[in-house]
C-alpha cells in the first residue's frame, strides 16, 4: 500500500468507523445553520391562510419530495418545521439510511439533505401562502396543465 492509502485504511481501522470530533462538529454546525435559516424565515400566514393554501394545493395534487406526510407538510409553520427537523436528527442511523438505501452517503449527509429539501420546499410554500404569482404559475404548470 502507498503511504497515504495505508494511513487512511489504518486510521479507519483505529477509529472502527467512528466519526472524528471534527466530523461531529461540522455536522452540528451544518444543522445549526439550517435551524437558524428556519428561525430567520419571515412568516406571516395565519391559521386560516395556511389551511386554505393547504387545501388548494391538495386539490392540485401537489406532492413535493419531502419525507413527511404531505398533509402535515402543507400545514407546517416555523415551530412545527423545527420539530420535524428534530425528528430527522433523532432518527436512528439505520432508519435514516434506509430512506435512501442506494445512496452511498453517510447518514449525517442524508439527514442534512433531507432537512435542506424540507426547508427549500417550505420556503416555496411560504411564497404560495403569500400569493406569489410566479410560484402559483409554476405549480399550475407542473400540476394542472401537465
Amino acid at each position: 500500500m502507498t503511504g497515504s492509502v495505508y494511513f487512511a485504511a489504518n486510521n479507519h481501522n483505529r477509529n472502527n468507523g467512528r466519526k472524528t470530533m471534527t466530523e461531529k462538529r461540522a455536522f452540528a454546525e451544518q444543522v445549526e445553520s439550517l435551524k437558524q435559516k428556519v428561525r430567520d424565515i419571515d412568516e406571516t400566514a395565519d391559521a386560516k391562510l395556511i389551511e386554505d393554501t393547504a387545501q388548494r394545493l391538495e386539490k392540485m395534487g401537489f406532492t413535493p419530495p419531502v419525507m413527511i406526510p404531505i398533509a402535515a407538510f402543507l400545514r407546517l409553520n416555523k415551530d412545527t418545521l423545527l420539530q420535524e427537523i428534530e425528528k430527522i436528527l433523532a432518527m436512528p442511523d439505520q432508519e435514516a439510511c434506509a430512506l435512501a438505501p442506494n445512496e452511498p452517503k453517510k447518514c449525517e449527509d442524508l439527514r442534512i439533505e433531507f432537512i435542506s429539501v424540507l426547508i427549500f420546499y417550505y420556503e416555496k410554500l411560504i411564497l404560495l401562502r403569500g400569493d406569489d404569482q410566479e410560484e402559483w404559475d409554476e405549480i399550475d404548470e407542473l400540476y394542472v396543465h401537465d
